[in-house]
């Protein structure tokens, strides 16, 4: 099944995180606890077994605000400017409090929390557009191959992995209503297609990180 090669590209990604750990930057570290996270998150949900009522929605709700909160600090770790960083640190805490809002109140525990979702998506992929446009603009005289240059690999990775995903929960409502066969095919296809690249890049940016810092140790 494909779900499960996607979930084997989640184990890679934790593998190539673990093995080289200690050759990380500090932010970049902080992904392990993420990565061992959803390691064990997609595992017990490929069986099913935190369904209620034959749905995993609630948990999904729980789970998109923890990986928005992670992805936050993660993302803003690249930005050197520590007086934008508390105004995003409070837009981000506005977004959380927003999406607890919805899901108790709004459109409930049991059901997938699409609003919120997309406003947690929009505000990540500003806050990657954002890191697009201070590197364009990067004074610096160094010399930075985007290629591979981690940042810039797992921010794109993560670009892209909120981008599907909020074109998709934005039109997930219209498409349940409408039961469109089409539109769930479609979809999931997207998803783990953009998850296998999120992991893909991360796998790369790691390697090219340990790469980076063994050579500047050497040197």
């Amino acid at each position: 099944m494909l779900e499960d090669f996607y979930y084997v590209m989640d184990v890679v990604a934790f593998v190539c995180c673990l093995f080289t750990y200690r050759s990380l930057d500090r932010n970049f570290k902080s992904l392990l606890a993420l990565l061992s996270f959803l390691v064990v998150y997609d595992f017990v949900n490929i069986f099913g077994w935190i369904n209620i009522y034959h749905s995993n929605a609630w948990c999904n709700n729980i789970e998109d605000i923890l990986l928005f909160a992670f992805y936050t600090r993660f993302i803003q770790g690249f930005d050197e400017r520590p007086e934008k960083r508390k105004k995003v640190y409070i837009g981000a805490g506005v977004i959380i409090l927003l999406s607890i809002l919805d899901i108790l109140f709004i459109q409930g525990i049991w059901k997938r929390a699409t609003a919120a979702t997309v406003i947690q998506n929009l505000f990540l992929i500003w806050m990657v557009c954002n890191y697009y446009y201070r590197l364009l603009n990067n004074d610096s005289d160094e010399y930075i191959e985007l290629i591979t240059h981690p940042p810039f690999l797992a921010l794109t990775g993560i670009f892209f992995n909120y981008v599907t995903t909020t074109f998709f929960y934005s039109l997930f409502s219209y498409m349940v209503y409408r039961n469109n066969y089409h539109f769930y095919l479609i979809a999931a296809t997207l998803l783990n297609l953009t998850t296998f690249a999120l992991n893909f890049l991360l796998s790369f940016a790691f390697i090219c990180s340990f790469r980076k810092n063994r050579l500047s140790s050497l040197s």
